[in-house]
Formats: structure tokens, sequence, C-alpha cells
């Protein structure tokens, strides 16, 4: 469980302006001290589990290794998806139907060659106008101190709201992206972003990995990427658990027709 005694019941006026207008905010010390820990602990034990089993879903690469579908390992991972004093942030952003999309642990190996990814849009669909839209909102809660040169991501303020047609310039490395800023912070910050924002891994040229855990939401009506659909295990347990919102963030409601009830305003 994670300490509720912090949690907003909406986005600030200053919060809601950032996010709007760079299209990302970030969260200092989202998860207290005593979290951190525990969730450092459980993300070990998933890194562990996984590493023992090459069978185990996700990419082993000089560039990126990555546990897919952390919530799977471990209950404390499950339950970052509901934190008190950053999922009342998606929700805001998202609206009541929120829903979870994916959700992975990646570990950037120290001094990677090369990015494991360049600049990219997370969501484009046809028929939608992007500029005026929020489809996705990841979030990045970092388990280690992350800087400018251990692999902090990338991205473009503003980005979400550039027309479809604009054509970003091609770089041969992340950083000469023109306006780029990069996401840094200490172990515990959360950083949210709406999936429109261009954005790109940078290169980590530490001497320590960088690792982080990610969750991605949507809308109910949205379907998950294959791959992250809840195993029964977590399905019979959202159904037991009668709670509302761990049922439609698995995606076990209505697509069209639910959504969350309404939180009081303090």
């Amino acid at each position: 469980m994670y300490d509720d005694g912090h949690m907003p019941s909406q986005l600030d006026l200053e919060q809601q302006i950032a996010f709007e207008s760079n299209g990302f905010l970030v969260i200092p010390d989202a998860l207290s001290p005593q979290e951190l820990a525990r969730v450092r602990e459980a993300a070990d034990r998933a890194e562990a589990e996984w590493r023992a089993d090459a069978g185990r879903t996700g990419l082993r690469k000089a560039t990126l290794e990555q546990v897919q579908a952390p919530i799977e390992y471990d209950d404390v991972l499950l339950e970052l998806l509901w934190h008190p004093k950053v999922f009342p942030v998606v929700r805001k952003v998202l609206g009541d139907d929120v829903m979870m999309i994916d959700n992975d642990y990646f570990i950037t190996p120290p001094r990677t060659p090369e990015t494991h990814t360049d600049w990219h849009h997370d969501v484009g669909m046809e028929g939608v106008y992007h500029p005026r839209s929020t489809l996705m909102v990841k979030v990045f809660y970092l388990l280690t101190d992350v800087n400018e040169n251990s692999g902090g991501t990338a991205m473009v303020p503003g980005s979400h709201r550039f027309p479809e047609t604009f054509q970003f310039p091609k770089v041969d490395e992340p950083k000469q992206m023109p306006g780029m800023v990069q996401m840094t912070g200490k172990a515990g910050t959360a950083y949210a972003f709406n999936g429109r924002v261009y954005h790109c891994a940078v290169n980590n040229e530490s001497d320590e990995p960088r690792r982080v855990l990610i969750y991605n939401y949507g809308h109910n009506w949205m379907r998950m990427w294959p791959g992250y659909e809840p195993s029964d295990r977590l399905v019979a347990e959202a159904k037991a658990s009668g709670d509302p919102i761990r049922q439609q963030l698995l995606g076990l409601t209505p697509a069209y027709t639910s959504s969350l009830p309404a939180v009081a305003v303090s």
C-alpha cells in the first residue's frame, strides 16, 4: 500500500498550465523514501526472476533490457498503477475513462553505444486531430538518479500541439534536436507526458544503469498493446477486490459506458 497523505484531488492550476503548455509534468518526490525502497526491492525481485528465465518476454539488448509487464511479477509494482500522488494527475488529464495500455521496467545499461529508439511520437491515429487530443499519457518512475549524462529522456516541449504535417529535422545524435530538454531527477521522481510529445531515448553515458518503471495509460475504448493483457490471476484478484479503479485500469469494464466514480474536491 502507498501513503495517501499527500494525495491531491486534482491538478493545481500551475501544474495544469505546465502540462498543457509543455506536454509533460515533473512530479518531484512522487515516491517517499519508504515507498522507493519498497519499489526498488520489488523491481530487483522482478529483474532477478526475468534474468533467470530466458523465455520471459522483453528485450535483452546492449542498448536496453526490458522486463515486460512488471505488474505480473509483484503486487508492489501493480499498485503503482493507481499511486495516490500520480494517478490523479493522469486521471485529470485523460478523463474518467482511463485505462492501462502497457507497462514496462526499462534498464538502460551503462555506456550504451547508441540510443535504443530514435525520435518519435508514441501515438498517431488517422482521423484524430492530435494537436487538440490526448489519447495517451505515459508515466516514468525513476528508480535511480538520472542526469543529462545517464540517459534522461529527451523531449521537445509543446510538440504535442504541432500540426501532424510538421517535419522535425533528422539528427545524428539525440541531443542535437533543436529545442529539446531532458527529463532528469533524483530517484523517486516521476514524470508524466502526453504520448504525442516528440521524444527520444538518450544514450546512457554514465557508468551506472538507468532504471525506470513505465506505466502507459489511454482510454477505456482503446485496446491494450498485445502482450500486456492482465493474466488470469490479476483478473481474478481485481474482480474479487471490488475496486472500480483497479478493474477499469486492467480493462475489465465495458469499453464505452464505464467511467470512474467522481472524486470529492478538497
